[in-house]
């Protein structure tokens, strides 16, 4: 329900000649609870700590080629051996002794850096971090891991309210060119007070439309996301996280034949790319309304492409997306250095793992039926990245129109942990 609170026609000095404009004001508000189901203590096993074969052969050369002498011939109860690992057992056989020699070295490290700051001329103080940081993580592989334990979290209940309130101006010269402008104002509610504003503004003609402010990116604006669910969206589940919805304050895009096409960027990023692309149509086909939307982002190192397909008959409406984002290309790993001997003339050189950046995919469907008063949803999500286990995401809900007040509710499964809302939702 939409009352227009204020509107003007107003003769303004315009070399196309007049120009009307209005000013509407609307509003929306909630109350319900939202529930959110705890999780239960977890513990972690322990982890052994163990040396790697180039490990133990960097102890070696600290001990004899750096001269941050810890180890005396015969002092151990293992074998220090060049390129010979230490298994997780030995380490726990003298695990005291492993760790005093590793933080001898640490101590002879430091006490050489110490002296050398000293010194006229210093030209080491960059090996000498290095060293220390390798020796560090030395002694960490050594100790391995604790065990640990996180805290069971209880279920908990809270009152979701809020209202907001938004400004709408639009207007239209003799000539037909377009413009207007959007503001919203929040208020989150008395449990935790928060406000917030966010606005836009557009110039439209025949030569497409330019808008500027708080924008959504390109991409999004073509392929949007899946059905949600729930008086307050029960934490968006429903939506891909597109990287370039952040930031976006420039976009342009023109429509014809039921086609748009559609670009945004950041203006404020001044070196790499920080754009999008989007392209979409909206069309009818069989008497069922069918919309297909492509799009692509690339910020800095890292594209995303998106692509989603809808089509709506009667009530129902069946939505498809994809979503795949590279992170950016691999980082290769820097090896050890390479030696034949440990000698004075070797140059150590730390390693550095891969750096995967493995890609993210997005794939979701959504399901809405609407019968008079009464619509329905349901979705479901799925996040694969790789390496790492998948999680999934689904979720129901339904929503009765009473005439400016909505009766909602909804459940969804967030990688296996339940949230419920319900409550009313106000339009004015």
């Amino acid at each position: 329900m939409k009352h227009t609170l204020l509107a003007t026609t107003a003769l303004v000095a315009l070399t196309a000649g007049t120009a009307s404009a209005e000013l509407t004001i609307t509003g929306s508000a909630r109350i319900g609870l939202l529930s959110t189901e705890g999780t239960a203590a977890k513990t972690t096993a322990a982890v052994d700590g163990a040396l790697t074969a180039a490990q133990v052969d960097t102890l070696i050369y600290f001990n004899t080629v750096k001269a941050y002498s810890a180890m005396a011939t015969g002092s151990s109860s293992f074998a220090f051996t060049a390129a010979t690992a230490l298994s997780a057992t030995e380490i726990a056989a003298s695990s005291a002794e492993v760790s005093n020699v590793i933080q001898a070295v640490i101590a002879n490290i430091k006490s050489a850096q110490l002296a050398d700051d000293s010194a006229a001329g210093s030209t080491a103080a960059g090996q000498f971090v290095t060293d220390l940081a390798n020796a560090e993580a030395i002694l960490a592989s050594a100790r391995g891991t604790a065990a640990s334990t996180a805290a069971a979290v209880a279920d908990k209940t809270s009152a979701v309210n809020r209202m907001r309130v938004t400004f709408t101006g639009s207007g239209e010269t003799d000539s037909g060119l377009s413009f207007g402008a959007t503001m919203r104002a929040d208020n989150s509610g008395t449990a935790a007070s928060s406000g917030g504003m966010a606005g836009s503004q557009y110039v439209s003609g025949a030569f497409g439309k330019i808008t500027m402010g708080d924008l959504g990116g390109a991409d999004k604006d073509a392929t949007g996301n899946i059905a949600g669910v729930g008086l307050t969206g029960l934490s968006d589940h429903n939506e891909v996280t597109y990287q370039a919805a952040a930031g976006h304050n420039l976009g342009y895009s023109y429509s014809v034949s039921g086609m748009t096409f559609g670009y945004s960027q950041d203006t404020s990023v001044t070196t790499g790319s920080n754009s999008a692309m989007g392209v979409k149509y909206s069309g009818d086909m069989g008497g069922a309304t069918i919309a297909l939307g492509v799009g692509q982002s690339k910020v800095g190192d890292s594209t995303q492409t998106t692509m989603s397909v809808s089509a709506s008959s009667g009530g129902l409406t069946l939505k498809a997306i994809s979503s795949s984002n590279d992170n950016g290309p691999v980082d290769a790993a820097v090896t050890e250095r390479k030696q034949t001997g440990i000698t004075a003339a070797t140059q150590y050189r730390a390693a550095v793992a891969e750096k995967a950046n493995a890609d993210t995919d997005t794939t979701g469907i959504s399901v809405s039926y609407s019968m008079d008063a009464m619509s329905v949803s349901a979705f479901s999500k799925t996040v694969a990245t790789a390496g790492s286990a998948d999680m999934d995401y689904s979720g129901f809900g339904f929503s009765y129109d009473m005439g400016g007040v909505k009766l909602s509710a909804g459940v969804v499964d967030a990688n296996d942990t339940q949230l419920v809302d319900f409550g009313l939702s106000f339009s004015f």
